[in-house]
């Protein structure tokens, strides 16, 4: 028949492995960490600082400067 006792269930199924116990931990601390990253380069990208340096990496760059004459700001209205 097959049927085992409740002593050798464990014995008789592999164990799982470390990515099958904490796929869901993993994922999440994954996710984590390329998010701030992303947000770092994101902040990195929109400021307005000549020379950057973050963990031993050094960025030093031309930052555009700012012409209010080349600045146009259009306002929407809704519900008209």
């Amino acid at each position: 028949m097959g049927d085992c006792p409740v002593e050798c269930i464990n014995a008789a199924c592999p164990e799982d492995d470390f990515i099958e116990r904490n796929g869901t931990w993993l994922l999440t601390v994954i996710g984590l960490v390329t998010g701030c990253f992303g947000g770092m380069l994101t902040y990195f990208l929109k400021s307005r600082c000549r020379r950057i340096s973050c963990m031993g990496l050094e960025c030093e760059r031309d930052v555009l400067a700012i012409d209010p004459g080349n600045v146009e700001v259009v306002t929407s209205s809704k519900g008209q």
